[in-house]
């Protein structure tokens, strides 16, 4: 990733392939991981109804096809600064946490429509009741939403860091993975014990693992 963006920087990387190759990336990398812990397939499925908007993309699902049982969202967020981008005025880039408010309540959004549609198809009530936070951890399916994101000061981590809590209350949970600039390399940076990522993907591979 230093590579990468050490080639964004110097303007050989566009931002497409900032916004899109990196994603992709990370995708990738949380479905192997997954994949071979779990022995199951995970799958992108665009167009999985909710119970309000039509179809919702699902970077990885289980299973393939049918009722969802589990997805995984991954995001990435934060860049270092681009000679495409020379308004920006922190010269270590654009702050990770800047990007994360909108994905998070987008994320959110989702989680309420598909765990609503899930229980209107029971056909036996249960939808969002006075305690949301409740039916959202009772309510298939399991959405996890795991994020890796570039922090240029701890003013940025910290609120990162709130994002990502708010994020680990509206779904089944969030991992969070966060880097900043060193000498020559990032550095992985510190997060709460309940968001970090390695555990959340422990966590969701033991759900794979134990279903059907």
């Amino acid at each position: 990733m230093w590579k990468f963006d050490e080639s964004f920087s110097a303007g050989s990387a566009t931002q497409g392939d900032n916004q899109n190759g990196k994603g992709d990336f990370f995708g990738d990398l949380v479905c192997g991981l997954l994949e071979r812990c779990s022995e199951e397939t995970l799958s992108y499925r665009p167009s999985v109804p909710g119970r309000i908007f039509r179809g919702h993309a699902l970077d990885a699902a289980y299973p393939a096809s049918g009722v969802v049982e589990v997805f995984v969202e991954t995001k990435m967020a934060g860049a270092p600064k681009s000679p495409r981008n020379p308004s920006q005025k922190n010269r270590l880039g654009r702050a990770g946490s800047a990007d994360l408010d909108k994905r998070v309540k987008e994320a959110g959004l989702k989680t309420i429509d598909l765990k609503a549609e899930w229980a209107r198809n029971q056909g036996v009530g249960g939808g969002p009741t006075g305690d949301l936070l409740t039916w959202l951890r009772r309510t298939k399916p399991s959405c996890y939403i795991l994020l890796a994101v570039r922090v240029v000061d701890d003013g940025d981590l910290q609120r990162t860091i709130r994002m990502a809590q708010s994020a680990d209350q509206v779904m089944d949970g969030c991992g969070l993975f966060c880097y900043g600039p060193s000498v020559g390399r990032y550095a992985p940076l510190e997060v709460p014990l309940s968001l970090e990522m390695d555990r959340m993907v422990t966590r969701i591979c033991e759900q794979l693992r134990e279903l059907p």
